[in-house]
């Protein structure tokens, strides 16, 4: 069992390390750690996909980027012609959304 003493010990050496920097380089020339600049950069590139990445998952699954915008067009032109071919399919689609939307806001 960890005595009182031994766990002060620990905890002001973890301190300790934790103030002091992590290495010994020198600030850039705009006063930022280089180890922090890199840190920063990382969490930027993690946290924004890169459109190479999305393009290469695409083509990993066998699908083309144009192919799928043609398809995004072919939908927005079906989707603008459903009110005169199907009007109530465009009712009920309002209605579904509407009553949607009320259960949404209400508390």
């Amino acid at each position: 069992m960890v005595d009182k003493k031994r766990m002060t010990t620990a905890v002001s050496a973890l301190e300790q390390e934790l103030s002091a920097p992590a290495r010994d380089d020198p600030p850039q020339s705009d006063g930022t750690h280089p180890q922090a600049a890199s840190v920063e950069a990382d969490a930027q590139e993690a946290a924004e996909p890169q459109l190479e990445d999305v393009a290469h998952l695409l083509t990993q699954h066998g699908l083309d980027a144009d192919e799928l915008k043609g398809l995004w067009e072919h939908f927005l032109e079906e989707l603008k012609d459903l009110p005169e071919k199907k009007p109530l399919v465009t009712v009920f689609g309002a209605f579904l959304l509407g009553f949607i939307a009320g259960r949404t806001s209400r508390k």
